[in-house]
C-alpha cells in the first residue's frame, strides 16, 4: 500500500511547494454549471455533481463481476482490478458507455470512460476556488510529477506481454472554468501486446484542489473515436462545464511549507 500512495503523496507534496503563494483570501465564486440536453447528472453527494451524455452508466460491482465471469483480454480484468481498488470509495465513481470487457479494443464500439476520484490529502492545499498562482516553471514541474504518478500507476500490474506508451502530452496548464482555476493536461496512450498495438486512448484530464482533499475527472476514449466523442451533442470536453464541487470546510491542522519541511532530511 505505502508503494502505491508513493506517486499521490509526491505529486501532494510538489503541490505544497508550489502553491504556498497562492491568494489565501479569494472567494469562492457562485458556480453556475452548464446543463446540456438530454444529459443525465451524476450526484456524489457530498463532494460534487456533473452531467454526462445520456450513453455513460455507472460500473458497478455487479457489472465488473458480470464482465469477469466471461471471456475478457487480461489488460481490461486488471482495469477492472483496479476500477474497484480505486473508485470504491466514497466520492469517486467510474462511468462507461458498454458492459463488454473488451469495449476499448473492440472498432467501432464508441466505447468511452469517465472518471470522478476524490483523495484525501494528509497536508493543506489551496481552497476550492482559490488563485493558484502558479508560474510556468511551477505547472511544468507538476505536469512532469503528474507524468510520472500516471506512468508508474499504468505501469502497475500489466499483465505478461503487454506494455504501455504515452505520446501526445499537452503541457500542464491552469483554465478558469466556472470562475474556478484548476489544472488540466490530456494525452495519448498506447496499449500493445507483444509489441503489437491494440489501442491508442485519448485520456483529458481535470484536476481540482479543495482544502484538505483533490478531485480528478478524466475522459477518455479510442483515438479512433475523436470525432465521434467531440460531436456537440455528447462532446466529453464539456463534462467540466457541468461540474459543481462543494467546498471543504475543514480546518488546517499545518500549514503547506511547515508540513513539507517536517518531512523532509
Amino acid at each position: 500500500m505505502r508503494k502505491i500512495l508513493r506517486p499521490f503523496f509526491f505529486l501532494v507534496c510538489v503541490l505544497a511547494l508550489l502553491t504556498a503563494g497562492c491568494g489565501e483570501k479569494a472567494a469562492v465564486p457562485k458556480i453556475e454549471p452548464v446543463q446540456y440536453p438530454g444529459w443525465i447528472e451524476v450526484n456524489l453527494d457530498p463532494d460534487a455533481r456533473f452531467s454526462v451524455p445520456s450513453a455513460f452508466f455507472v460500473e458497478t460491482e455487479a457489472i465488473r463481476q458480470k464482465m469477469e465471469s466471461g471471456e475478457m483480454d487480461p489488460y481490461v480484468k486488471t482495469l477492472l482490478e483496479k476500477d474497484r481498488a480505486q473508485y470504491s470509495q466514497k466520492g469517486s465513481i467510474v462511468l462507461v458507455t458498454t458492459d463488454q470487457g473488451a469495449a476499448f479494443l473492440a472498432d467501432g464500439s464508441h466505447a468511452a470512460r469517465i472518471t470522478f476520484q476524490t483523495v484525501g490529502s494528509p497536508m493543506k492545499l489551496p481552497r476550492y476556488g482559490q488563485n493558484l498562482g502558479m508560474d510556468e516553471k511551477a505547472l511544468k514541474e507538476f505536469g512532469t510529477a503528474t507524468m510520472d504518478g500516471i506512468k508508474f500507476s499504468d505501469g502497475k500490474s500489466l499483465p505478461d506481454g503487454y506494455t504501455v506508451t504515452y505520446s501526445n502530452w499537452s503541457p500542464m496548464k491552469t483554465e478558469i472554468i466556472n470562475g474556478v482555476e484548476h489544472l488540466f493536461t490530456a494525452y495519448d496512450k498506447t496499449i500493445l501486446k507483444e509489441g503489437v498495438a491494440l489501442v491508442t486512448v485519448r485520456i483529458l484530464r481535470w484536476t481540482f484542489l479543495n482544502n484538505d482533499r483533490i478531485h480528478i475527472l478524466t475522459a477518455s476514449y479510442p483515438k479512433k473515436e475523436e470525432a465521434y466523442w467531440n460531436d456537440d451533442g455528447r462532446k466529453l470536453k464539456n463534462i467540466v462545464r457541468t461540474l459543481a464541487i462543494v467546498p471543504s470546510k475543514s480546518a488546517a491542522e499545518e500549514s503547506f511549507p511547515d508540513k513539507v519541511k517536517a518531512l523532509l532530511p
